[in-house]
């Protein structure tokens, strides 16, 4: 119970000041008082305005590609080590990433939507259909399945991580950008980025989202904002992270009060293209109405076969403290399954209340919001998974360690360690997902 409430009392005052803090940036005027100007205060975090140069973004992308190529062959030699002593081919050792969900992507992409019915169910329809696609799209060059996938999340992780350097140094220095990338590349699960699941797709479309709200592109943030919404289900709250910039750039409450309605009419229609944000989603109801006759039964889907549906993250943070001390559960689930979670989440949240001062408030928004989105799970399974994709988590860490540079060697070392584990773990198909 303690563990429930302490984070959730860290998570709603984090939450609490960035709501203060947003409606302040947003043109609405506080009386003087020391914690109000605590929390607005304007040195959380320094706008260089730096730019990258185009040998630098050649040098990011090679950095990351012969890093998960560096990956891929470490977890080839762990394959061999932890197997049952047989040559490990390169293709078996490809195979051995076609675990949990990687099989139902590439049976979309063989088949579609419709083909994988059970019971008169089309269970597949829980997944989105931009990775599929690409797959389809890339085995056409390839002639595999398998190694289509491997090699778009590779190449989608390069360009995420040039995008992402791009992104960063616009409100911070190029040594955090950097460091902001590493911390990326060790978090402990960050090797599902090679895999053959959605992480690299959602990162890169997600990167390209943030730079296009960030540089107030508001068209090229609706596309990429719709092109997200069909990658993952949290895609279309991109439009509240944009929402958030356009306030904080256009201050409303102000013209509001200031009675601006002329200047302020055009300013809602400079950002009116986020809307076309949503048309990914409502494209994929399309999907589920056009296979099962019901644009929602994905829903069901999930509450029936996975067990899973959006609960107040409170519960799920209580079943996890039940599971790790309850004894239950053996010590291969525990590890597997819920102690990464058990240690990642308070980590993660003291990470956010952080963050307020810290970052953009369009970020703090982001990763507020997927928070609870993914903490919320009733059955917390892939949670440490999800959580890789909170991105200004990680550039939060690299801000932390400028200004406490002892810190940076220890925490990659340690997120290290624990990447070379759930990895080995995860190519010799134990319960991590």
């Amino acid at each position: 119970m303690i563990y429930t409430i302490v984070i959730c009392a860290i998570f709603f005052c984090a939450a609490a000041m960035w709501l203060i803090r947003f409606f302040g940036e947003s043109g609405f005027k506080y009386p003087n008082n020391r914690y109000l100007d605590f929390i607005m205060a304007d040195n959380a975090f320094t706008t260089v305005g730096e730019s990258s140069t185009r040998n630098e973004c050649i040098k990011i992308f090679l950095f990351a590609l012969i890093f998960r190529i560096f990956i891929f062959l470490l977890g080839w030699l762990a394959y061999g080590i932890f197997s049952n002593g047989q040559p490990a081919s390169l293709g078996d050792y490809c195979n051995s990433w076609n675990v949990w969900d990687a099989p139902h992507f590439i049976d979309i992409a063989q088949n579609g939507y419709g083909h994988a019915v059970d019971d008169g169910r089309f269970l597949l329809l829980v997944f989105f259909p931009i990775y599929p696609l690409l797959i389809k799209f890339f085995n056409l060059f390839i002639g595999n399945y398998a190694i289509s996938g491997l090699i778009i999340s590779t190449l989608f992780y390069s360009l995420g991580c040039v995008i992402m350097y791009k992104l960063v140094i616009k409100d911070y220095n190029k040594s955090i950008a950097r460091k902001s990338i590493i911390f990326l590349s060790v978090y402990p699960f960050a090797f599902y980025y090679g895999g053959i699941m959605t992480e690299s797709t959602f990162f890169l479309v997600i990167m390209l989202t943030f730079l296009a709200i960030r540089e107030h592109k508001w068209v090229l943030a609706g596309i990429f904002g719709a092109i997200a919404a069909l990658t993952r289900s949290f895609g279309v709250l991109m439009i509240i992270v944009a929402a958030v910039e356009w306030c904080q750039e256009n201050q409303p409450f102000a013209k509001i009060k200031d009675k601006q309605w002329k200047k302020l009419g055009k300013t809602i229609l400079t950002v009116m293209p986020i809307l076309i944000i949503p048309l990914g989603t409502l494209i994929y109801l399309y999907i589920n109405y056009y296979v099962a006759g019901d644009a929602l039964i994905f829903a069901k889907y999930q509450e029936d076969n996975w067990s899973m549906h959006l609960q107040f993250f409170g519960k799920t943070l209580h079943f996890l403290w039940r599971q790790i001390f309850s004894g239950d559960a053996s010590w291969t689930i525990l590890c597997c399954l819920y102690l990464p979670e058990f240690i990642v989440i308070p980590l993660i949240s003291v990470l956010i209340l952080y963050s307020v001062r810290r970052t953009r408030s369009m970020y703090v928004a982001f990763v507020l919001m997927y928070f609870i989105f993914n903490v919320a799970a009733s059955w917390p399974l892939s949670v440490s998974r999800y959580l890789a994709c909170m991105f200004p988590i990680f550039w939060i860490m690299g801000e932390y360690t400028e200004r406490h540079k002892g810190l940076e060697l220890p925490l990659t070392a340690i997120m290290a360690i624990g990447f070379g584990i759930y990895l080995t773990g995860y190519i010799t198909l134990h319960q991590i997902m």
